[in-house]
């Protein structure tokens, strides 16, 4: 069983203005820096493909500043391989330790132009980089011999997998053995036994201890207990990011609940 590590997909705090709320950022981090190995801003928890550019930067700048000495990945969703290279690029003089990304935009993407986009990102920048293997944002899928061929450039080293239905065993392994660390992408598949690195899990943002227990253990009442919380919480919501500012919002760390869809 894994001890393995926790990144935040931070939510985006914003202020009335539509700003990015620096303030609630720092409090964001500090509440849980004690709990986790480091954190991923402009995820899809983190509105990421709805951020302007300037609201990115300030995101992820912010996110650098207030976390101090955990590494911040920086989230990319952009839909073509230019835009991704640039973010890309801007994290690298940001100071971020890594990128993670998804595949291009589209229903035709194939295959080969899946390859050729991580290769492009990882050949235009130094940073590590991380693949975010998810389906609903982008609208393709990546077939697993294609992230086996993306995992071979040197410095792809991890992948965050929501893949629909889950990942067998065998799979995670494969992949790990070509050097990616595996980091569960969902809450059901916490504290199942499975022979994961880590997860980035929405779940975190509101309790990170017990998502760090979940790389740890396969009890049922720790499962039962993420299942209540995903429940309470609304994490299956096609806008989960919402209720998890409403609680966030609630509990005092960030000072609006506003939605980037809403600015």
């Amino acid at each position: 069983m894994s001890n393995g590590q926790v990144f935040i997909p931070l939510i985006t705090p914003l202020t009335h203005a539509s700003q990015v709320c620096e303030q609630s950022v720092d409090q964001l981090v500090s509440r849980t820096k004690h709990s986790v190995s480091g954190y991923i801003p402009c995820l899809t928890s983190g509105e990421g493909w709805l951020l302007s550019e300037q609201q990115w930067l300030s995101m992820v700048g912010s996110t650098i500043e207030s976390a101090q000495d955990k590494p911040v990945i920086a989230g990319i969703e952009r839909p073509s391989s230019d835009e991704v290279l640039r973010y890309a690029q801007e994290a690298e003089a940001l100071g971020a330790k890594g990128v993670m990304f998804t595949t291009p935009f589209g229903p035709d993407v194939d295959q080969p132009s899946i390859i050729e986009h991580y290769r492009k990102v990882h050949d235009g920048c130094a940073l590590d980089i991380y693949i975010y293997n998810e389906s609903s944002l982008s609208g393709n899928e990546t077939a697993f011999s294609t992230l086996m061929e993306i995992a071979g450039l040197p410095r792809v080293v991890g992948i965050k997998d929501s893949v629909e239905g889950g990942r067998s065993p065998l799979q995670i392994r494969a992949l790990q053995s070509q050097g990616l660390a595996y980091f569960i992408g969902w809450e059901q598949l916490l504290a199942k036994g499975l022979p994961a690195d880590g997860n980035v899990v929405s779940l975190s943002n509101l309790d990170a201890t017990l998502c760090r227990l979940g790389n740890q253990t396969d009890a049922l009442a720790v499962q039962a207990e993420i299942a209540r919380l995903c429940e309470v919480y609304s994490l299956f919501a096609p806008d989960w990011y919402r209720y998890v500012k409403q609680v966030l919002k609630a509990w005092g760390v960030i000072s609006t609940d506003k939605t980037v869809f809403a600015a």
